[in-house]
């Protein structure tokens, strides 16, 4: 006797149930063939990065365009400390600027006051303080420069008394120069005298113009405008003792009268709007040995 058939199992399918089987299955396979052997799309290029564009833009700007040197220009100021000098002192502490003051040892000593002045710009690191000799020559020029031991004796004595901290000099009454390769004298004369003192060690600034002023009144020389374009053409044509650097001399004693001040800013003020320029200290000069 044949086995029932179970509620599990279904009638056997017929020959035209597996054909429609058949074509139903190929129609649900088939989008999904079709999909497999299509090409995938090729992605697009990345973009270029804008920041890491900018940035290569700036380097190669910088690069074809060198930072511009700055030329320097030396504020010294002669013959403190005197009546001039404290306010001198005020108006570049006012405008942050590095100035030398070439100092007269004499006149350190002459009072109180001057002693007390003398000690206070020691203290005072954005100045600098030079060797103008002891006694200024007694203004007695022709007589001290005879004599090359006693101008060094004097240079010394300074240095000795005042303890300067470089040794850079300036020589009184003369405007000569021992720095590196520049050696220049003024007044033949005084040759001997100044060759002397740079044998024993000193470095001698003269300058490439002054601020000059009346020895009579010590009124300083109101025309700023004409100082300035002196300044631009002596630098702008590289006529200076060394090129792309220029010594200003000025005097403290032009500024003894409270109402020549603002002259004196006006002239600082003007020199610090120039881009082209920077101040620098003395001891700083090419050539200076420290």
């Amino acid at each position: 006797m044949e086995p029932l058939p179970s509620a599990d199992e279904g009638e056997p399918g017929k020959p035209g149930s597996y054909v429609s089987v058949f074509f139903i299955a190929v129609l649900i396979v088939t989008p999904f063939a079709s999909c497999h052997r299509q090409k995938p799309a090729t992605a697009p290029p990345p973009k270029r990065d804008t920041v890491i564009f900018q940035q290569q833009a700036r380097i190669s700007d910088s690069v074809s365009r060198p930072a511009i040197v700055k030329k320097k220009i030396y504020i010294t100021f002669d013959d403190g400390p005197n009546r001039g000098t404290k306010h001198v002192l005020q108006v570049v502490k006012e405008e942050n600027i590095p100035v030398s003051f070439f100092i007269v040892g004499k006149h350190v000593f002459d009072s109180p006051g001057q002693t007390a002045l003398y000690n206070e710009m020691r203290e005072d690191s954005t100045i600098e303080l030079c060797n103008h000799s002891f006694t200024h020559a007694l203004n007695k020029y022709t007589k001290f420069y005879s004599d090359p031991e006693a101008v060094v004796n004097d240079f010394t004595t300074s240095d000795a008394r005042l303890h300067f901290t470089n040794k850079v000099a300036r020589m009184p009454g003369r405007n000569a120069w021992r720095i590196d390769s520049i050696d220049i004298t003024d007044i033949r004369q005084s040759k001997p005298a100044i060759d002397s003192l740079h044998q024993a060690g000193f470095a001698i600034m003269g300058w490439d113009i002054e601020w000059s002023f009346d020895h009579k009144t010590f009124v300083p020389d109101q025309d700023t405008g004409l100082l300035l374009r002196k300044i631009y053409n002596l630098l702008d044509a590289n006529t200076t003792r060394t090129p792309g650097h220029l010594v200003l001399l000025a005097h403290d004693q032009a500024f003894q009268d409270e109402n020549n001040l603002p002259i004196l800013y006006s002239f600082l003020k003007e020199l610090k709007l120039n881009e082209q320029y920077e101040f620098e200290l003395a001891s700083k000069y090419p050539g200076v040995k420290e």
